[in-house]
């Protein structure tokens, strides 16, 4: 049975596996081997830690106590009312199970708890159809790509 829970740090090494295995079967197809090499540095077990403990708050997936998928939220950089949904993946053997959508759901239902106005995701090339069916639309109304190659999208609450 799923269930969606807060981030505890022993799942660190299944997370980094799975955002890694994502990155290296699926995004591949976008950004192409080298990039998605850099990409992965990104998430090393030692990197996440240190990048998860400045969240506001990291949701994990768990089937059976095994990680299936993760997401979090942070504070916007540029807007005081606006908060950013980041490092979304879910464990490629689980995708098209509706994983990915019920870690949404709770971070949307996370940010209804906070004195924010719109939600924003950087979505890959690969994601941002999913985030589109989610409700989520392109900045400005406007499907282009910013300088790292990702859509911009957001949704209001």
């Amino acid at each position: 049975m799923l269930k969606i829970e807060e981030y505890n740090e022993k799942y660190l090494k299944q997370i980094s596996n799975i955002i890694i295995q994502d990155l290296l079967n699926v995004n591949i197809k976008d950004y192409g081997l080298e990039r998605v090499k850099k990409m992965a540095e990104d998430f090393t077990v030692k990197k996440l830690k240190n990048t998860f403990s400045k969240r506001k708050k990291v949701f994990i997936a768990l089937i059976d106590d095994n990680v299936v998928g993760t997401a979090g939220i942070e504070e916007s950089w540029y807007s005081a009312d606006e908060y950013w949904i980041l490092t979304v993946f879910v464990k490629l053997e689980n995708h098209g199970q509706g994983i990915g959508r019920k870690l949404i759901e709770k971070i949307e239902e996370f940010a209804t708890t906070l004195p924010i106005k719109k939600l924003v995701i950087p979505a890959s090339i690969t994601a941002n159809g999913f985030y589109y069916k989610l409700g989520y639309r392109y900045k400005d109304g406007k499907k282009e790509l910013n300088d790292e190659d990702m859509y911009i999208m957001e949704k209001n609450l």
